[in-house]
């Protein structure tokens, strides 16, 4: 009796800390580092569940949950014992919200057989259950071509927006016979995933359908918008400095014009730094860009904060940044008239540093969680696919791939994307 307290103290712990690691993995406040040592905390009580013993005792009764992550701590649990079959098992079975838990811890187990495993899976009329198992074969990127090709046209969205991101990168010979219909689709997704599949396979046409899906009168997507300032030059970056006047699309325009690097956006994040319902955003954006960290003098203290604006729903909306420190407007500007003539129009800057491969993985080292998942989207599409972080994955394997590319000694150009593109 006085082990199955035991693990099913382990249980909670680790239900609670798989909790704490998702938010981490996508947190404006949280590092590499700081989220490794969450992660270590999870491991440990996941790793007081590795005793056959245990799974009877409290593994399996915990998938008569409804709570999503005590189901993705099961599935680790029974992986990790070698139980692969009964998984699988339990993954077609399984009502579809329990899928997606049973799904994630899939994708992040260590155990190598799974892929294989899952794969049979395909052989299924079920549709959901495809689409699970692409994203599993994806994100794992242990996916055949012939299995990718398959679905790129496949009848259930997920399973073809699953498998654009599991081909890394497509073909080209393949990439110019489907991807022209998928830029088209009526699926904002599907658009967007052949877009990034385009700009991967070096395929001009992926540019062309960013270009037109962040132009949209009224309807940019903010997607496309950040696509758009990875890889585009100043009359691109003026183009999204123009949205960020705009009410409407100001949030998300200062999002993508955080990853342009370009002088144009950090003026005009600078000149946002008191609008408080972009605040906190534009000072993120403009720190990822000058290297400006926003401390000590540079941050209002912790309580301090400017009056809100009269936008009712503020209150009402958690967003991203509300966890980030208000910027101390005066001493922000104050460092940008004496810092703003180190940086040139026409260059590219990330981390106060001209922009380079080099820098790019410092980015990826340090920068907080949620914009490391851009940073990687982008390593992947300027390498070809052929250095792919997992920002969603466990820590020591987002530390294997970045220390693959380190290895590599990437040459990045800092100029357009498209002046790469054919």
């Amino acid at each position: 009796m006085l082990l199955v307290d035991v693990w099913e103290e382990h249980l909670d712990e680790a239900v609670f800390r798989w909790e704490q690691w998702e938010r981490a993995l996508v947190a404006p406040d949280a590092t590499l580092s700081e989220t490794a040592e969450r992660e270590e905390r999870l491991l440990g009580n996941l790793e007081g569940l590795a005793e056959r013993e245990a799974l009877d005792a409290v593994v399996r009764p915990a998938f008569d949950s409804e709570e999503a992550a005590r189901i993705s701590v099961a599935t680790h649990a029974l992986l990790s014992q070698g139980v692969v079959d009964e998984v699988v098992s339990r993954l077609r079975g399984a009502e579809v919200e329990s899928r997606a838990a049973m799904r994630r811890a899939l994708e992040v187990s260590e155990v190598t057989r799974v892929s294989t495993a899952v794969e049979s899976l395909l052989k299924t009329g079920d549709l959901d259950l495809q689409a699970h198992v692409l994203e599993v074969l994806a994100f794992r990127q242990s996916a055949s071509p012939e299995v990718l090709g398959r679905y790129l046209l496949h009848d259930e969205p997920r399973a073809r927006i699953a498998a654009l991101g599991g081909a890394r990168p497509l073909p080209e010979e393949l990439a110019r016979k489907v991807l022209p219909a998928l830029l088209d689709s009526a699926h904002p997704g599907i658009r967007l995933a052949a877009m990034e599949a385009g700009l991967t396979a070096g395929l001009r046409m992926g540019w062309e359908a960013c270009i037109k899906e962040a132009r949209k009168a009224e309807a940019s997507s903010p997607e496309a918008m950040m696509l758009l300032a990875l890889g585009g030059g100043e009359e691109d970056t003026d183009f999204l400095v123009g949205l960020a006047k705009e009410d409407a699309l100001r949030a998300e325009a200062l999002w993508a014009l955080g990853f342009s690097g370009r002088l144009a956006a950090m003026e005009v994040c600078a000149r946002l730094l008191h609008v408080p319902r972009v605040a906190r955003l534009a000072g993120e954006a403009f720190s990822a860009m000058t290297g400006l960290e926003l401390e000590g003098p540079y941050a209002l203290l912790e309580g301090e904060e400017p009056e809100e604006s009269d936008d009712p729903e503020a209150e009402l909306t958690v967003r991203p940044e509300d966890d980030l420190p208000w910027p101390n407007v005066s001493a922000v500007r104050g460092w940008w008239e004496e810092a703003r003539s180190r940086f040139v129009k026409g260059q590219r800057y990330l981390l106060g540093k001209p922009f380079s491969g080099a820098v790019l993985l410092e980015a990826l080292e340090t920068s907080s969680m949620r914009r490391r998942h851009v940073l990687a989207r982008e390593l992947s599409i300027r390498t070809k696919g052929q250095h792919v972080i997992p920002t969603r994955a466990f820590t020591a394997r987002q530390r294997e791939a970045l220390s693959r590319a380190r290895g590599a000694r990437l040459v990045l150009g800092s100029g357009p994307l498209v002046s790469t593109l054919r």
